[in-house]
């Protein structure tokens, strides 16, 4: 910036001092004050003063000397600078008053040639130009964009910039969609320009933006870590990992509802520890941190005959605890050496079950065993003894209706066998696979007695079960109950004509059960005039060619569930009933109330006319 300097003419005077200062100066805020004094000789002494003080060189106070020139500069004045300026040298003197008056300031001018350029997608390119400042302008000034909804009064700031002559606008940059005009102005200390509207409106449609932030994540181990954000659009969106993309399934759980996004971590790991869990979504991009910290993890108590084994030699050992957490961390020891699974080792981690079993003990096993966690320990002493005297170990005779065990989902089911030896060993499977004491499943041992408990059994239990030793096995089968699905009905009522084929049918809840068959209360026997067929779940009992004699209550009974038929074979000339191909071959539905007709019928028609101990039963199971 060009300054001006204010100077005068000095007289020409007779004495030391050739040219003095003036008598009065005057200058403008801001700019430079000169003064210049010429003296006689090269070599004399000189010195400035204002208002009585020496003045010294500094960065707004120039003192130069030229031979018999001496110079005196103010820089950029200011109102304080007021005063008296002297000159001395020797004797003589020369001072000047310098006055300081404040500048005239004007605001900025506005800007000029607006322009709007609206063939921007969902956007605007705003131009301007300037006024050129004046060439002693000092004042920092800047652009003013601002923007107002159709239909509204507000006008609100969307750009600024002290260079920038043009100004792009987008549809994110509004919250809410409309038509839009702009102005412009020019700014700076001493006031505001007057306002310049471009010339059209532009419609703005604004882009979607993260309402609620992702948020850092700090868990225990094995816990969930659960992460969400709010949008402002609804829009799908895309969850990473460390840069993996993650899906809905397993241990990750991915849900939106409108603009609300969620992420679920389930069972984190220690692996998972500063991982950085990032959510992206058409041009929006947000991450967080999720933390893993080790959780604490404790055994949970256990007996003393548990913690105290004492096998045989030949024997499997097996050592078993439970931890806190599903995903905890344990390590074996065997009197303070690492264990690691071989041939005859095995390391089992189940749920929260861990577990070692040596399958064939010898003397050298024995020792104090431990099992390690992050913040707990358990020990086990296991001493093997000699081998004893080979006796053969038996079961006692299990009664056929204990051997197999028809259950509903959520009751118990109990598995008990007896030894003959009090101090057998025994090991459980289920379809060949061995089973081990575990929440929910219990393995007891009480003198001869040994039992399974399912303490809620549920149909994935269904299955062979085998209890084992050495020399004998037990064998057990859990099934679920067998209904009859089909007919729906208690009591299905048929009439039939002489000569007509009768066939009853029942559809059932599982392949190859058997079923068996009554009428009147007595077990019937297939024969040349009687049919019983069996094909997949279906069971039927046919009749070619009934006659008079061939009424009556029929009952299929599968032990679990039972369905009663009530038959009449009417005369040629009075017969009623359904026609040869409805429900099933002459079958006739009852009147659709448990108990059908007159109780006081023989055989009490509309109850499962089987023995009175079957029927009582079938009562107890409905």
């Amino acid at each position: 910036i060009n300054k001006k300097i204010n100077t005068q003419s000095c007289l020409s005077l007779s004495g030391t001092i050739v040219r003095k200062l003036p008598r009065k100066l005057e200058v403008l805020e801001g700019e430079n004050a000169a003064f210049c004094v010429e003296v006689e000789a090269d070599d004399l002494e000189v010195h400035w003063f204002k208002d009585s003080l020496k003045l010294r060189e500094t960065h707004q106070t120039i003192l130069k000397s030229f031979n018999q020139t001496h110079v005196l500069v103010f820089i950029n004045v200011a109102h304080q600078d007021t005063g008296v300026v002297t000159f001395v040298t020797g004797r003589s003197k020369t001072s000047c008053r310098l006055k300081v008056k404040a500048a005239r300031h004007s605001p900025p001018i506005c800007p000029v040639g607006v322009q709007m350029d609206v063939e921007y997608p969902n956007g605007v390119l705003l131009s301007w130009v300037p006024v050129s400042p004046s060439t002693t302008a000092t004042t920092r000034s800047i652009f003013v964009v601002e923007r107002q909804e159709a239909g509204s009064q507000e006008w609100s700031k969307c750009f600024t910039s002290e260079t920038a002559t043009q100004a792009e606008v987008t549809g994110d940059s509004v919250p809410v969609e409309g038509n839009y005009r702009f102005r412009v102005c020019c700014i700076n200390k001493y006031g505001r320009s007057g306002h310049v509207e471009f010339p059209n409106v532009v419609h703005l449609v604004p882009g979607p933006k993260i309402r609620q932030r992702l948020q850092g994540c700090e868990v225990a181990e094995g816990e969930e870590a659960r992460f969400s954000l709010e949008l402002s659009a609804s829009l799908p969106g895309t969850w990473f990992l460390n840069s993996t993309q993650l899906q809905q399934g397993g241990r990750y759980a991915v849900q939106q509802a409108q603009g609300q996004h969620s992420l679920v971590i389930g069972e984190t790991r220690m692996a998972d520890n500063a991982a950085e869990v990032t959510f992206i979504a058409n041009g929006i991009r947000d991450l967080a941190v999720l933390k893993v910290q080790t959780a604490e993890v404790k055994f949970s108590p256990q007996s003393e005959r548990d913690r105290e084994k004492t096998v045989a030699s030949g024997d499997a050992i097996v050592l078993y605890c439970e931890v806190s957490h599903a995903f905890a961390h344990v390590s074996w020891f065997k009197d303070g050496a690492e264990l690691q699974a071989n041939d005859g080792l095995t390391v089992q981690s189940e749920r929260n079950m861990r577990r070692i079993v040596v399958q064939s003990a010898e003397a050298s096993d024995s020792g104090v065993y431990t099992c390690k966690a992050a913040g707990d320990v358990v020990q086990f002493n296991v001493q093997v003894a000699g081998k004893p005297t080979p006796q053969i170990n038996k079961f006692y005779d299990v009664p056929q209706e204990e051997r197999t065990k028809v259950h509903d989902q959520g009751e118990p089911v109990t598995l008990e066998c007896d030894v003959t030896n009090p101090y057998a060993q025994v090991f459980w499977y289920r379809d060949d696979e061995q089973i081990f004491n575990q929440p929910g499943i219990y393995l007891l041992e009480a003198g001869h007695r040994r039992s399974l408990v399912i303490q809620s059994s549920e149909l994935s239990h269904s299955g062979v079960y085998t209890c084992q030793m050495a020399d004998d096995v037990a064998i057990f089968r859990v099934e679920p109950p067998v209904m009859i699905v089909e007919p729906r009905d208690d009591v299905v009522e048929l009439t039939l004509r002489p000569a007509e084929r009768l066939e009853l049918s029942c559809q059932l809840s599982r392949l190859n059960a058997p079923v068996r068959w009554y009428r009147d209360g007595l077990e019937v026997e297939e024969g040349p005039g009687l049919l019983l067929e069996a094909d997949g779940a279906r069971r039927s009992l046919v009749v070619p060619a009934v006659s008079g004699g061939d009424g009556g209550e029929y009952v299929c009974d599968t032990q679990d569930d039972c369905v009663a038929f009530l038959v009449t074979v009417g005369k040629p000339d009075l017969s009623a009933g359904l026609h040869r191909g409805e429900l099933g071959r002459g079958r006739l539905p009852g009147d659709g109330l448990r108990g059908g007709p007159d109780p006081g019928l023989r055989g009490v028609p509309g109850q499962c006319a089987r023995p009175v101990v079957l029927q009582r039963a079938a009562a107890d199971r409905r």
